[in-house]
């Protein structure tokens, strides 16, 4: 791929359509002086010159536009979901170490204090980092190929974007401290609530370079990466304990350093392909489509999570225990229902059309299929794992176990299908399938975890789960029937964005 090929100018388009954003884009060759005007959709991401679309192929990317679904390699697809699983399962693995050794360190107290601190730092991460990460694959895509320098710019106005929404999340940290003992009963929740909040700033720019680095599909960088937060997190942790008394606020402002710290690495990494120019236009494009995969991770992150605290209020410590250690087990299916996601999504994206999005979901749903029936049989061997990893006193954690994992396995089946939603620039009917599910989380467990406790709380996520894929099937089989069947990749009119 050549970089710095073209010279660029856009400016709006007074031709719009409803739900399109137009601009008109001025390339000029440095062989040639003549511009040639494209009139390209944002809101699209098709470009209107067709051989500038047969041209777009990512840097390092094993798919190319032109290149049929079913010539797609089975074999590449694997090796990078491989190499993106072992680099979240080590970070998980360590993040594991590094809150045993914290729990045995600080006591229950205090531990109940740093899980608050990371608590906040996830969700605050969620909202300003994974949930933004979407947009930044998806419009990258759309340039990298016909227009790098633009595919530069995207990179540069996530990160201004992630920038100027973590400012206020700061400055409300720092306001928080200068107040803390007024705002807090206990002043013991004030560092663990202002780092959390700083902390997830720091967590959402690392997120930025992963996400950077999803979407020019370096897998190998993105592995490498991925748990490097949590070495450094560990490393600090053992220095403390050489140096002397171990305390929680010592611990977790250096958990927020090793966050920057890694921001600060991954940037420089990126230097090469980062132009930091501000272009409005884009940087609405990226709120305009992150604001809905954000809102979409948030509902799923607390539908996986609100368990333990409703439990720990309802029924108690002893049935949140039992819930908490089913749904650590089963984090591995997750992790790699999320390990496809991250490498389908850039491939995905250069999907343009009603027949390609079809064939996508012809291609894969059997082998989402496939890998859920291989997995299946850890239903009949969970309780001698369950017993042999925590012990006979979580033999309550059995059946939690069992009913979790069908829901995994329903989440594993479909959740790689929605990327399809994006490249059609729908990522609302994305949101909407989770704000549902969510939505029945409640409602099941109103009734479910008074009753029935932990395995209630397992009823109501697997009930949550299962209607999560059967509504994403739904809108699915929307999307593809309001699209128009022919190669051009137009919605119907109105379809477009919101």
């Amino acid at each position: 791929m050549a970089l710095g090929g073209t010279l660029q100018s856009s400016r709006e388009c007074p031709h719009r359509e409803r739900g399109r954003r137009w601009v008109v884009t001025d390339v000029r060759d440095q062989s040639s002086d003549t511009p040639v005007a494209q009139c390209q959709s944002i809101a699209l991401g098709r470009e209107r010159d067709a051989s500038a679309a047969t041209s777009q192929q990512a840097y390092g990317a094993e798919v190319e536009p032109n290149v049929p679904i079913s010539r797609w390699s089975i074999a590449t697809l694997s090796r990078q979901t491989a190499l993106v699983f072992s680099g979240k399962m080590v970070g998980a693995g360590l993040s594991f170490v590094i809150s045993l050794l914290v729990a045995r360190w600080l006591g229950p107290e205090d531990f109940g204090l740093f899980s608050l601190f990371i608590v906040i730092l996830i969700l605050g991460n969620d909202v300003l980092g994974e949930g933004l990460n979407p947009g930044v694959v998806r419009y990258y895509t759309m340039y990298c190929g016909s227009h790098p320098t633009t595919a530069s710019a995207v990179l540069s106005n996530a990160l201004l974007l992630r920038v100027a929404l973590g400012i206020p999340v700061i400055l409300v940290g720092a306001a928080l401290a200068v107040g803390a003992n007024k705002l807090f009963h206990d002043s013991r929740y004030a560092w663990p609530v202002i780092l959390g909040l700083i902390g997830s700033c720091g967590a959402a720019l690392v997120s930025f370079s992963l996400s950077a680095w999803q979407a020019r599909q370096e897998f190998s960088t993105y592995s490498l990466m991925a748990p490097l937060v949590n070495v450094l997190r560990l490393v600090s942790l053992a220095g403390l304990a050489l140096v002397g008394p171990v305390a929680l606020e010592p611990i977790i402002g250096l958990h927020v350093a090793s966050y920057y710290l890694c921001t600060v690495l991954g940037l420089w990494i990126l230097r090469p392909h980062l132009i930091f120019r501000l272009d409005k236009e884009l940087l609405k494009e990226l709120l305009r489509f992150g604001k809905w995969p954000a809102m979409a991770s948030l509902c799923f992150v607390l539908q996986n999570n609100l368990a333990v605290p409703v439990l720990t209020y309802t029924v108690g410590a002893t049935e949140a225990g039992l819930f908490a250690a089913g749904l650590s087990l089963l984090l591995v299916v997750d992790l790699l229902t999320a390990s496809l996601i991250t490498t389908l999504l850039p491939k995905v994206g250069f999907l343009t059309d009603h027949a390609q999005w079809r064939s996508y979901i012809r291609r894969f749903l059997p082998l989402f299929l496939w890998m859920a029936l291989v997995l299946l049989p850890f239903v009949f061997v969970a309780r001698p794992i369950v017993l042999w990893l925590f012990g006979p006193s979580y033999e309550g954690t059995v059946p939690v176990v069992q009913l979790l994992f069908l829901g995994t396995i329903g989440t594993l089946m479909t959740h790689p299908l929605y990327p399809v939603l994006y490249t059609m620039n729908r990522p609302y009917l994305f949101s909407l399938t989770q704000g549902v599910a969510l939505l029945g989380w409640i409602l099941a467990g109103w009734w479910l975890i008074p009753l029935y406790g932990a395995l209630g709380a397992a009823e109501t996520t697997l009930w949550s789960r299962l209607l999560q894929s059967i509504v994403l099937v739904v809108v699915l089989r929307y999307a593809l029937a309001s699209t128009l069947h022919k190669g051009s990749g137009d919605l119907v009119p109105g379809a477009g964005g919101v």
